[in-house]
């Protein structure tokens, strides 16, 4: 018997025109974040580019906190990009590697994006606070790679929670149950805390290169990564000879 398929309407002529108009904002105020900072995006600089009234804006996006945050999810869709690929391109089982190659995305992302990184890790707008609908899918995704590596290598034996610094009574926030959403946690909450010590330890030493004087301070801030990518992997507890096999080739 055949059966019927249905396929969703064609999007509308108007709905075309938003979404390439929303599309364009986006690509301007990229190129101002780029050229000027999170503190350089103008709403009325992207009105005049596009040869429009500011006021016309304001149909796509309400405010330029609104633009801002449609910023932040798309950095945060970025960055969580450069990480799938990244474990999916490390053998499969070998979860100290996986880890590493993660660590490794992210430093390549952040140096070649390093307006996307200031964004997300930075100050946009005094006052501004990301609105949770808007970035927290995105950043959830992002924050998720990197958990899942880490609870998969701790469900294999690579990496042993018992050895790490984090107490076993550690409890998640409310921040990180609402990247959760309706997922089920990902095993004990202490892998959360550990993952996140090391996620922020890796954000340090990123912002430290990108916005301080790391690169000035050290010869090679390369091979100086990989030193720190195996002292945070030593410090989650993976297997020693892993770590020593796996933080291994180009940072």
């Amino acid at each position: 018997m055949a059966t019927s398929r249905t396929t969703a309407p064609a999007p509308t002529l108007r709905a075309r025109r938003r979404a390439a108009a929303t599309e364009e904002i986006k690509a301007l105020a990229w190129r101002q974040l780029a050229e000027h900072g999170p503190g350089g995006i103008s709403l009325r600089a992207i009105a005049r580019d596009m040869g429009t009234a500011p006021s016309a804006l304001y149909r796509y996006f309400p405010s330029q906190s609104d633009l801002i945050s449609a910023l932040c999810a798309d950095a945060y869709e970025s960055a969580a990009d450069a990480l799938a690929a990244a474990r999916d391109a490390a053998p499969p089982g070998d979860h100290a590697r996986a880890w590493a190659a993660l660590c490794r995305a992210y430093r390549q992302w952040a140096l070649a994006r390093p307006a996307d990184f200031a964004l997300i890790f930075g100050t946009p707008q005094p006052g501004y606070q990301a609105p949770s609908e808007i970035t927290a899918p995105a950043a959830a995704r992002f924050t998720g790679i990197p958990l899942g590596v880490y609870a998969a290598a701790v469900q294999a034996g690579a990496a042993d929670p018992g050895r790490t610094q984090i107490p076993p009574g550690l409890q998640t926030g409310a921040l990180w149950k609402t990247l959760l959403g309706d997922r089920p946690p990902d095993g004990d909450p202490r892998l959360a805390g550990i993952m996140l010590s090391a996620w922020v330890s890796v954000l340090g030493y990123l912002a430290a290169e990108i916005f301080g004087s790391l690169a000035e301070l050290i010869s090679d801030p390369g091979e100086f990564y990989q030193a720190h990518i195996r002292a945070v992997m030593l410090g989650m507890g993976f297997q020693p000879d892993l770590v020593r096999q796996a933080a291994t080739g180009e940072a």
